[in-house]
């Protein structure tokens, strides 16, 4: 049933979308994708529910804010940055504008979530009211209410019509959203560093199997669960890999030899990365000891 799970929440059948941290959430064009996509939503609602009755944990990281509608919770602002990070960010920067926001010309609309080249109203009447000093707060938090509740609003729904046919509200009550998903999926899992390794390219001289590299792996291995997400959070700029492998990491991870002026000798200095990139940049360090107490 794990297996089964697994496969039917894969973001490839369009139903689920993946954050910038691969936590899963309903894709809020999945109607573009399949017809009876609501009957889907509601089915793999049973199917979660179902696992977690039987106490069958399965490999669903999902985005904080959707979980939140399994407790049926009011999401707010500050769920945005788990989803669009930059918007968030646009949007506290839209309220700390220190000019006039009518010279933005901005109204009470977004875009179509099923036709970018549409706009929709954020409450009647939106199209004509412009964004102002006044009424700001209220757009930032109408923007946030539609990337967050309104664009899945039908897809959370029968999903969760589906899952309390199994798991009544009143249990899941008892937990907040991290329990939540350490009942769906037991503990963080541990980086997949041998998936990891098979998907990533090399660069500046080194190869599969050169000495600093064969060090990297092995002292990559030797930390905890929580460091090698801080490290992968270093590297490529999110804690977790993608839900279905790092092959689907793009552009693909990468590992830069890193010399200074081309001195390879007594380098203690730190990587450094490029997240935009998913590339790390690491030093020829000489013994396994530089590369533990640098890469940690």
């Amino acid at each position: 049933m794990e297996n089964v799970t697994r496969d039917a929440f894969d973001v490839q059948y369009g139903l689920f979308k993946e954050t910038v941290d691969h936590l899963l959430y309903p894709n809020p064009r999945s109607r573009l994708v399949h017809e009876q996509h609501l009957l889907y939503f509601r089915f793999l609602g049973i199917l979660l529910g179902k696992a977690m009755y039987e106490g069958i944990k399965v490999a669903l990281p999902f985005a904080t804010f959707f979980l939140s509608k399994l407790k049926q919770k009011s999401t707010t602002l500050n769920d945005l940055f788990s989803l669009d990070p930059v918007s968030y960010e646009h949007l506290l920067q839209l309220k700390r504008y220190e000019g006039k926001l009518l010279d933005l010309e901005l109204r009470f609309v977004t875009t179509n979530n099923e036709n970018a080249d549409q706009s929709e109203e954020l409450l009647p009447g939106g199209r004509g009211m412009r964004v102002t000093d006044h009424n700001v707060t209220t757009y930032i938090h109408l923007i946030a209410n539609h990337r967050l509740n309104y664009q899945i609003r039908s897809q959370s729904t029968h999903f969760l019509r589906g899952f309390q046919q199994l798991i009544p509200k009143e249990w899941i009550d008892m937990f907040n959203e991290h329990e939540v998903q350490f009942l769906i999926s037991g503990s963080p899992k541990s980086l997949d560093i041998d998936d990891l390794r098979s998907n990533t390219n090399y660069a500046g001289g080194y190869h599969e199997g050169h000495q600093v590299i064969d060090m990297f792996w092995e002292v990559l291995a030797s930390f905890s669960s929580y460091d090698q997400n801080k490290f992968l959070r270093f590297a490529i700029g999110c804690s977790r890999g993608p839900f279905r492998g790092f092959r689907h990491v793009v552009p693909k991870f990468s590992i830069l030899r890193d010399c200074y002026l081309g001195m390879d000798e007594h380098i203690d200095r730190s990587p450094t990365s490029v997240t935009c990139l998913n590339q790390l940049k690491l030093p020829p360090y000489a013994t396994l000891v530089n590369q533990i107490t640098t890469v940690h």
